[in-house]
């Protein structure tokens, strides 16, 4: 089974949440996350699929985030302060471990189930799974 979101094996050196081999994405609210829940792990060949709420993102990356030491090799630092402030925003996340699923049938139930933003983590690469455009219009029009 897969690690929980609070497990340090997720985070890399210097503290950067790089959990690689899992789907990390966020949602509006908590009732949309656990849809997704229900969804994705219906999936053939799934591995855990947890929901985590926003106020678990907020403690477990916050001190991590806004540290600011070593800076990562690329944009992982970003990312967690981004996660951060969408989970103060009232978003909930879902961690899903990809183990032998199809990256494409978790973007499908991902954009269907509109995540605001998902990113699969694989070795030496960060891949977007959903596409946030109009979202991030959304966002910035502070319909988000």
């Amino acid at each position: 089974m897969g690690h929980d979101f609070t497990d340090d094996a997720l985070y890399g050196p210097g503290g950067v949440f790089y959990p690689r081999g899992y789907v990390f994405a966020m949602f509006l609210d908590a009732a949309a996350a656990q849809v997704a829940v229900t969804a994705l792990a219906a999936l053939a060949e799934i591995g855990s699929v947890q929901l985590v709420s926003s106020a678990t993102i907020v403690e477990r990356m916050s001190p991590r985030a806004a540290d600011r030491g070593m800076p990562s090799v690329g944009r992982e630092d970003q990312f967690m302060r981004r996660f951060v402030e969408l989970a103060r925003d009232g978003m909930d996340g879902v961690l899903i471990e990809v183990g032998h699923a199809a990256p494409e049938a978790i973007a499908q139930v991902l954009e269907a189930n509109n995540a605001a933003l998902a990113y699969h983590y694989r070795t030496l690469v960060i891949e977007e799974l959903v596409d946030t455009k109009p979202r991030a219009e959304a966002a910035a029009a502070g319909k988000l």
